[in-house]
């Protein structure tokens, strides 16, 4: 269901392709790859789930409006997320990330979701649970972090991002593009081509050491070369 946009396609930021039959010599399927889109806050969501609405494939595949029950379930697997992020270590939530970016392993985040056209505003919904619940509509901003993560001002940052870039310069640079070209698709919203090269070189070079998926690589890129 190409229009279908799940849970976590919203807070990853990513959106499903689309899939069209057409018939010239032979039919086949042509794919359209959809951009990715800005990620949506895990509170943001929550909110729309409560007091907006949210849509589900029930167990017999029927596709509609999710009910208490149903809408208990998915609210129940943010919950889960929203704690790792704040408390576990980092290979604990890896290993979560890449669990539930397969639809067969936690279906409540693929199986919940809204119609493209028809995502709720989930800033608004956010916004309407913190003035149903507080006087001033705000909320004290909280600095979560987990305690295996290197601090901004930590030399190890400087120390990976060098190593990276000594390897872009080594292996993926050419006459078109530069080392900072590459840095910069890598940094940009849209998915590159050079996340893929970059991280099938690390394999290549180290594969013990990275085993993650594009997003999971992606994700941890942004992280080192935003610091």
């Amino acid at each position: 269901m190409s229009d279908f946009v799940s849970v976590h396609n919203v807070i990853f930021g990513n959106r499903p392709a689309v899939f069209s039959e057409v018939e010239q010599n032979r039919r086949h399927i042509q794919v359209q790859v959809r951009a990715d889109q800005e990620p949506v806050d895990i509170k943001m969501v929550a909110s729309a789930a409560e007091l907006d609405k949210i849509f589900c494939f029930d167990d017999f595949g029927r596709f509609g409006l999710a009910n208490d029950e149903q809408r208990d379930k998915v609210l129940g697997e943010l919950k889960v997320y929203c704690r790792l992020c704040a408390y576990s270590n980092t290979d604990e939530l890896d290993r979560y990330e890449d669990k539930i970016s397969d639809p067969a392993e936690f279906s409540e985040w693929h199986m919940f979701g809204w119609l493209i056209g028809d995502l709720p505003d989930f800033e608004a919904c956010y916004q309407q649970w913190k003035t149903e619940r507080s006087t001033s509509g705000k909320e004290p901003i909280l600095k979560r972090k987990r305690l295996d993560d290197p601090r901004t001002s930590n030399t190890v940052w400087d120390m990976v991002k060098g190593l990276l870039t000594a390897v872009i310069n080594e292996h993926l640079t050419s006459e078109s593009k530069t080392a900072n070209d590459i840095i910069a698709e890598l940094m940009s919203k849209s998915r590159s081509a050079e996340t893929m090269r970059l991280l099938k070189k690390l394999q290549h070079i180290a594969p013990d050491s990275f085993t993650m998926d594009e997003r999971t690589f992606r994700s941890k890129l942004k992280d080192i070369f935003s610091k």
